[in-house]
């Protein structure tokens, strides 16, 4: 993986406070992976001090903790940790089982790549701030653990995961997540230009109990369960993020995003390509527990047969605060998939669609079909090979809704063009 240019230790000490730097190679760690570096790590991670790992090749062997440490740092410059064969235990458990204060993990990475060889990298758990940045796992995970977890256990804290690759997945049939937020969480969480593909249960699995999500830019190819699943307590933004799906040997149900709960959730400029899957509910799917949400300036394609560029469920039975608004707005929805729906939304209030523009080519495939839903469409053009509009049992306000047989070719006054 090509890091982004770190920055100086000198600049990083900063930032953090911390008091004191080691070389673990200085302290007498093996650069070159023959030994194992436990006791020299174990030894070195002391409250204020940043762990430098030099260019090399590292063998830990037993799972390093840090257990109540308030302030820890530990980077590397093109360092890669590699854990003997058959290795299925956390490695770097930092604010474990105590969290700490303050953790900074960045800049390594990790050779999975040998037989029945994984489980958790990092475990980073920590009650003012976590940040994990610039790590890459590499090898697909054999061992029923997932990846990458991370609790912020103040409501005032907070916590960054950027630029992290798990670009291998896991085996199919394995109940492996790429990147989860724990239930001990309470803090606002950032999840910036992520690369995760392959995992069966869910690429990244953000929903805290508690706590704010934002996940911006990155990619997410060929997860089950979901590409990025989230839900935010107080508000979940995803934001410029492409998540695609290509393949019938990936994990069942292989949403795009999925908003689980909340009733602050945005989804803005992401893209979602769904050209092959196992199974899906969606590109886009609102589930029955979300209360409310927007989604504007975003790009689906569909072209697997059946499945909807955006579905909104039929929320939790007798749930009063289940009621919208669910609004989508300048949205672009294309591809060859044949049979169901593009949008489909059942037994929901405060449907409010605008700017839609729908182009779908595949035999017998519907535009809008909506069961027990009151709402608006408008602004917005469809073209499609079945229905363009089926209203079941539904109050729905339209006007300048356009029928048509090919795209419309230039921006107007309503729904632009769809590409």
């Amino acid at each position: 993986m090509q890091h982004s240019e770190p920055k100086p230790i000198t600049d990083i000490v900063a930032d953090w406070g911390f008091e004191r730097v080691v070389n673990l190679v200085d302290a007498g760690a093996d650069p070159t992976g023959s030994r194992r570096i436990d006791e020299q790590l174990a030894e070195s991670m002391t409250d204020g001090t940043l762990v430098f790992l030099p260019q090399g090749r590292y063998r830990i062997e037993e799972p390093i903790l840090a257990d109540g440490i308030p302030r820890l740092g530990i980077i590397g410059r093109n360092a890669t940790i590699v854990p003997p064969e058959g290795f299925e235990d956390t490695l770097f458990g930092l604010g474990w089982p105590t969290p700490g204060s303050d953790l900074l993990f960045a800049g390594i990475d990790f050779d999975f790549t040998a037989p029945d060889t994984g489980g958790r990298p990092v475990l980073a758990n920590a009650s003012n701030r976590v940040v994990v940045r610039n790590v890459e796992v590499r090898g697909v995970a054999d061992v029923d653990q997932d990846l990458v977890r991370i609790d912020v256990t103040d409501s005032e804290g907070t916590g960054r995961v950027e630029r992290l690759s798990l670009p291998d997945g896991a085996l199919p049939d394995s109940p492996v997540t790429g990147c989860e937020v724990g239930s001990d969480n309470r803090g606002d969480l950032e999840f910036v230009d992520c690369h995760i593909a392959g995992f069966p249960d869910n690429g990244l699995y953000a929903d805290p109990p508690t706590g704010s999500v934002l996940v911006e830019g990155g990619t997410y190819l060929n997860n089950g369960v979901a590409g990025v699943r989230v839900e935010g307590t107080d508000s979940c933004t995803v934001r410029g993020v492409y998540v695609g799906c290509d393949t019938t040997d990936g994990g069942e149900n292989m949403r795009g995003i999925r908003l689980r709960g909340g009733t602050e959730v945005t989804v803005e400029n992401c893209h979602v390509d769904l050209r092959r899957v196992t199974g899906s509910d969606g590109a886009i799917v609102f589930a029955s527990e979300l209360g409310a949400a927007t989604v504007r300036n975003c790009r689906l394609r569909v072209d697997a047969d059946g499945v909807n560029a955006i579905r909104i469920k039929s929320s939790e039975s007798g749930n009063p605060t289940f009621e919208g608004p669910f609004r989508c707005e300048n949205v672009n929805i294309t591809g060859t998939a044949a049979g169901g729906a593009a949008v489909n939304a059942a037994n929901r209030d405060g449907c409010y669609f605008s700017n839609i523009c729908v182009h779908q080519t595949g035999d017998d495939r519907d535009g809008f079909v909506f069961d027990n839903v009151d709402g608006e469409l408008l602004d917005s053009y469809v073209s499609v090979t079945g229905q363009p509009l089926t209203f079941t049992q539904s109050a729905i306000t339209r006007r300048n809704v356009t029928i048509g047989q090919a795209p419309p070719n230039s921006s107007k006054s309503g729904a632009g063009p769809c590409q």
